[in-house]
């Protein structure tokens, strides 16, 4: 019953937005926290051994090319207005909070490991989407629709296969 009614308010999400105005703190805090990730993945990648960077540098590469090319078609082709005042219609999906999910299952923070590492990561992900939120720039169902590709374009970079 609690997933009918979560995927109820996330479709009917855009039905009930209101023309709001942009909220500014929350609006520039996504734009740090949503390349949070990716720069952590970049000095990760920078990190490696010597023989390794370039496939490093290239799995970030395609997840970067994969995501932001998905989400840049669909914004082109899919009208999907945002909840804001003044705001171009293309909300679908959320560009930044797919960003914030590139380079999550590469990044290092802190020298964390393990479930700690991807809790960190996630957290990222999860901040950005309800600072777009927050910031009246997009919907829910723009946000998790964001994060959707952001992991899938996360995946297409694993295809490219290194040592490590």
């Amino acid at each position: 019953m609690k997933a009918l009614v979560l995927a109820f308010l996330l479709i009917a999400s855009p039905v009930l937005a209101q023309d709001k105005p942009v909220l500014a703190v929350p609006d520039d805090i996504s734009y740090v926290t949503a390349i949070a990730n990716p720069i952590s993945a970049a000095i990760a990648a920078y990190r490696v051994p010597s023989g390794e960077k370039v496939c490093a540098f290239g799995r970030l590469a395609i997840t970067e090319l994969v995501g932001n090319g998905a989400t840049i078609g669909i914004k082109h082709w899919v009208v999907s207005p945002r909840p804001c005042l003044g705001c171009a219609p293309d909300g679908e999906p959320s560009g930044h909070t797919m960003n914030s999910v590139l380079g999550s299952s590469s990044a290092q923070w802190w020298n964390l490991g393990g479930w700690q590492r991807w809790a960190l990561s996630a957290g990222m992900v999860a901040l950005t989407g309800f600072l777009r939120h927050d910031a009246n720039r997009h919907t829910w169902f723009q946000i998790v629709s964001g994060a959707l590709i952001g992991a899938g374009a996360e995946a297409a970079g694993h295809l490219l296969r290194c040592e490590s």
